[in-house]
């Protein structure tokens, strides 16, 4: 009996450091090629103190939160109710913010005379946001060497803060008609973005998304302008293609590697019972315990851990690596082809070949619901969606770039051109491509007055411009970039009926 167990004591051993050596090697392969694998390589330098205006950026937003009396009108304005650019009012087609007698929405009705009094409390906290944009970059010092359990990122909510809030003066600027201080505003939005690449994580990357979405809408405004120059426009164009969001996640996807390896480390010395204690403690003040018997559920839960740190983490943490290389192989090919689709499909196969399906919810609530022999490698699949994100993201930046060419053209020769291939080199260095499929850009003129300029959208499939939802998909608001849009057309203005249609709608809705 007693050799049967120090036998079955040595086969756990020599298992656990098997599987350990296992995770090694293939450690020590992506080495060989070249992979940055420590978290010292994928940290960005440092912003010298004299150039960093990160502590003023937080600082305004701040004021921003703090001027709000949330019973005023402010509030509603500012949170729920502000000046929307480009809203769409059917797929394809969006209204003119600026132009309209007021700002209506759901959650009910403002007056421009609001919007000014609210910008008026925020015009020197917007001022500030405005001047500190002219920085390169912005470092807001994030503790990576703690890992994902000491990481506090403490600019996401100011930088989104501050962009809606220039989003709102641009719209308002050009309802005065001052053009010229609506495309500051719009610049810098975008240089917020650029400069928010310095964070390297991907929680960051996805605000900078979403930051640029105003960005794009703004521009959309912009470009309705009847007194906009060349120079604004000139300026615009730069903004736009500064950014890259390809190399921006391949940055995101290294970090969030090397900042897993420092989490497993650290919960493997006993760090995931302080974490899974803190997550009982919630349960438990929510009334979730998972069971009726606690007793046996802590018993359990310690079993798991034990078994997590010694065996099952090797395998798991094996599979995320090798996950870990597949999403990042594919924007690197993303970024040598310009081509998401093919590198997304590619991707998606990996992954699954890999044992890492959308069945595995890594979103758990309750210890009870934890699969600790898949806990890292669950994540693999959620941060596979960030790269049909990022897609999204690139082609906006894409046909923004064109639209303003676009106009551009129009100034000077007073019509749109029948191809993009005019726009080259006078307006544009090359025909701008299609992230999606690597093609250039669909665009048709329908007049001296209008066009249609798109993408294929993520269906890969060029369905003529038609910005209609795939088999009757209703998606709870329209966006130009739906997901199940058939093309993601650059809106055409809507007319006054289609506008009224849509306000009838929303009174129904209120």
């Amino acid at each position: 009996m007693a050799a049967a167990l120090v036998a079955a004591i040595l086969i756990s051993v020599l298992h656990h450091y098997q599987l350990r050596a296992e995770v090694n090697d293939y450690i020590a392969q992506l080495k060989a090629k070249g992979e940055l694998m420590d978290l010292a390589q994928v940290i960005p330098p440092p912003v010298p103190p004299e150039q960093n205006d990160a502590p003023s950026l937080l600082q305004a937003a701040s004021t921003i939160k703090t001027n709000l009396d949330l019973n005023s009108k402010d509030s509603d304005i500012w949170m729920i109710n502000s000046p929307t650019a480009m809203r769409m009012v059917a797929p394809g087609k969006a209204m003119i913010g600026w132009e309209q007698p007021d700002i209506r929405s759901q959650f009910g009705t403002n007056s421009w005379e609001d919007v000014q009094k609210m910008l008026a409390k925020e015009n020197d906290a917007l001022n500030v946001v405005q001047q500190i944009t002219n920085r390169p970059e912005l470092d807001f010092n994030l503790d990576y060497e703690g890992g994902f359990e000491n990481i506090r990122i403490t600019d996401l909510v100011a930088s989104k803060r501050a962009a809606q809030g220039l989003s709102t003066s641009a719209i308002f600027d050009l309802h005065l008609g001052d053009t010229a201080s609506a495309v500051q505003a719009t610049h810098a939005m975008l240089v917020l973005v650029n400069t928010m690449e310095h964070d390297r994580v991907v929680i960051s990357e996805l605000v900078r998304i979403a930051i640029a979405s105003y960005g794009s809408a703004a521009t959309w405004e912009i470009l309705q302008s009847t007194n906009i120059s060349d120079s604004q426009l000139v300026e615009l164009q730069e903004d736009w293609a500064k950014l890259d969001f390809i190399r921006g996640e391949e940055n995101a996807l290294l970090m969030e590697r090397a900042m897993q390896q420092i989490t497993l480390a650290q919960w493997r010395k006993m760090g995931m019972q302080t974490y899974l204690n803190a997550m009982e403690n919630m349960n438990e003040s929510m009334g979730s315990s998972g069971d009726n018997n606690g007793f046996l559920r802590k018993a359990k839960t310690k079993v798991d851990v034990f078994m997590w740190r010694y065996w099952w983490s090797y395998p798991d943490e094996l599979r995320y690596l090798k996950g870990f290389d597949v999403l990042i192989n594919s924007v690197r090919s993303a970024r040598t082809h310009y081509d998401f689709y093919d590198a997304i499909e590619m991707q998606n196969k990996q992954i699954v070949a890999l044992g890492i399906s959308s069945t595995n919810d890594d979103s758990f609530g309750l210890i009870s619901d934890i699969n600790f022999h898949t806990m890292f490698s669950d994540s693999i699949f959620t941060l596979g969606a960030y790269t049909r994100k990022e897609m999204r993201a690139e082609a906006a930046k894409q046909v923004a770039i064109t639209a303003i060419a676009l106009k551009r053209y129009h100034l000077k020769n007073g019509n749109y051109p029948t191809d993009l291939g005019q726009l080259v080199p006078r307006f544009l260095p090359s025909v701008p491509l299609d992230p999606v499929d690597g093609k250039p850009l669909c665009y048709r003129l329908q007049s001296d007055e209008a066009y249609l300029l798109y993408s294929v959208g993520e269906n890969g499939v060029d369905d003529g411009g038609n910005p209609s939802f795939e088999n009757g998909v209703i998606p709870p608001n329209i966006y130009w970039e739906n997901y199940p849009a058939l093309d993601w057309v650059w809106p055409q203005v809507a007319t006054p009926e289609e506008v009224q249609n849509y306000y009838k709608h929303l009174g129904k809705q209120n």
